[in-house]
């Protein structure tokens, strides 16, 4: 019953999306998911030295108030997520072969088993990034803003490209 609803939403949607329509938003939400967490990776990157310092640096001040910011704390947890949200993002863009890592799969496992970590492995793809921008909403880190918009535009990724590609394929 479900799967006979998502296969007429799906008829739907092609007729309704144009080719050139699809390829323009599926083009907008690559770019779009792509972005932000490329953005929540270069934070993390450490800060460059000013130029032009001197060794000895300037004549230390005494003062009783702080003067420098210190830097914000990494929170490691949410450097796990990033990885997350990065690897779903990649492993669901277009022109990826996974077809091939699954067929070297089922050589090693038998099929049951292939199944089962198919499905456990898109459930985890799936997940992690809507995981990374609920994590980043509730706890304050770093890069809280770049996984927040990361996070949901991956899991609208996720969630829309197959309706987009039918639209594509559908000549």
């Amino acid at each position: 019953m479900l799967l006979a609803a998502v296969i007429r939403l799906q008829m739907f949607l092609i007729l309704l999306l144009d080719h050139r329509l699809a390829f323009v938003f599926l083009a907008a939400l690559i770019l779009a998911a792509g972005a932000p967490l490329a953005f929540a990776w270069a934070r993390l990157l450490p800060d460059e030295p000013p130029p032009f310092t001197s060794k000895h640096g300037p004549p230390p001040q005494i003062t009783i108030y702080k003067t420098e910011d210190a830097p914000p704390p990494r929170d490691a947890f949410a450097v796990f997520l990033l990885a997350c949200a990065t690897l779903s993002y990649i492993l669901r863009f277009p022109g990826m072969p996974g077809d091939a890592a699954l067929r070297w799969l089922a050589t090693i496992l038998p099929a049951a088993y292939v199944n089962w970590i198919v499905l456990g492995g898109r459930a985890f793809l799936v997940v992690m990034p809507g995981l990374a921008a609920c994590y980043s909403v509730v706890r304050p880190n770093p890069i809280r803003v770049p996984l927040i918009v990361g996070g949901i535009l991956v899991l609208l990724f996720w969630l829309l490209f197959p309706f987009l590609h039918s639209a594509l394929v559908a000549l």
